[in-house]
């Protein structure tokens, strides 16, 4: 890997390198692709990352061209499951939906902040709860320079679009532990926080600000860009990642058609700001994992920007999870920063008490566990052993 590409991925997300490239890049495509970008990407379906029936392990160099839209152009983009060496395994559908929505997200961002609009709303495409983004301006956001203010939006825009994506990508994954079913029927417990997941999802965001900040072809770029990560993360060969994990059968995971993961990753990068995936024992000599940093809405305060987002779910599951965070029964909406770890210490309990899990990452939830517990929300029994 160039000199170039490694200083690429190790100073870029936050803050934004190059936002004038970035700047004219959002200006290119809203000009001269009109109202074909304002589309939400298409919906995928992603896959376990185990050797059960039908989960494919595709050449990590001959993975077709991506594709933001349906057509013709999706018959050539493969999917499935690629095991690397520092970086775990790596759901291909997972960092396409990631990095698609990073674009989509830092574009309607852009749209609202350059109209210096209060605020906007946001669902993905496979759930119906909504995310209300309220956006609060500098003073003198008005008086500035153009090119000064047209930073700060292409800035914050892009911010707003990397954090709204890991946001709503991680709160599908708690909506599904929880029972709710994005497709109608199908249960999809089985892959909520499979090891994976996180990983992929943030591997597709510095993707896809990688694409938007090079500018032009946007699959393109993410044809490329994701080639060249899967590289650097080193790769291996299909026979050798399905014969890796098929090596965690009864460890990880059981089952042949219906799968039952007993290994799970709850590292959302909430505390220290990156996330680590969950490496092979043994795999490839034991070699340093990449970790990679995670989006922080805070990060828009350096252009004099106060935003902050809700999240009212809408599924039948709802009470479930507001319960956790609203004992009484009163509250409709969760604010992140203050109810997320308290979600997540509830699933933690829930996978460790109830199904025996090995949970990465579930180490920074414990004390909210402690506090659940305290408050009378969670038993103390069963979780002495986990203490």
């Amino acid at each position: 890997m160039a000199d170039k590409e490694l200083s690429k991925r190790t100073s870029l997300l936050f803050p934004v390198r190059g936002l004038l490239v970035l700047l004219l890049a959002v200006f290119v495509f809203s000009l001269s692709a009109g109202c074909q970008w304002q589309g939400e990407p298409r919906v995928r379906l992603g896959n376990l990352p185990s050797t059960t029936a039908g989960v494919p392990f595709p050449e990590h160099d001959n993975l077709g061209t991506h594709s933001y839209y349906s057509g013709l152009g999706m018959l050539f983009e493969k999917s499935g499951i690629v095991y690397t060496c520092r970086g775990g395994s790596i759901d291909l559908v997972h960092v396409r939906i990631a990095a698609d929505h990073t674009r989509y997200l830092t574009h309607k961002s852009y749209r609202h902040i350059i109209n210096k609009s209060e605020g906007f709303t946001f669902s993905l495409n496979v759930e119906p709860t909504m995310y209300y983004i309220s956006i609060g301006y500098p003073e003198n956001f008005s008086e500035l320079p153009q090119k000064q203010r047209e930073e700060a939006v292409t800035g914050v825009s892009i911010t707003i679009g990397q954090y709204l994506t890991h946001l709503a990508l991680t709160w599908h994954e708690i909506l599904t532990w929880y029972d709710y079913k994005s497709m109608g029927v199908f249960p999809e417990f089985a892959s909520a926080f499979s090891w994976e997941d996180i990983y992929s999802n943030v591997l597709g965001i510095h993707i896809g600000t990688w694409a938007l900040e090079y500018g032009g072809d946007f699959d393109g770029a993410v044809t490329r860009l994701l080639d060249e990560e899967l590289q650097y993360l080193e790769a291996v060969p299909p026979s050798q990642g399905r014969q890796l994990t098929e090596q965690m059968r009864g460890k990880w995971f059981d089952g042949h058609l219906l799968v039952n993961m007993k290994k799970r990753n709850v590292d959302i990068g909430w505390f220290d700001g990156e996330v680590a995936p969950s490496l092979i024992p043994g795999a490839c000599g034991d070699p340093e994992p990449v970790m990679y940093r995670v989006p922080r809405l805070e990060d828009t305060q350096q252009y004099g920007f106060d935003v902050s987002i809700e999240i009212e779910p809408r599924e039948w599951e709802r009470d479930k999870i507001l319960s956790i965070v609203y004992p009484d029964g009163h509250g409709k909406r969760i604010i992140p920063e203050k109810h997320l770890p308290y979600i997540m210490a509830h699933l933690v309990y829930h996978g460790k008490t109830v199904h025996n899990y090995d949970i990465d990452g579930s180490e920074d939830f414990l004390p909210y566990v402690e506090k659940l517990i305290e408050a009378g929300q969670l038993e103390e029994e069963p979780w002495r052993c986990y203490r």
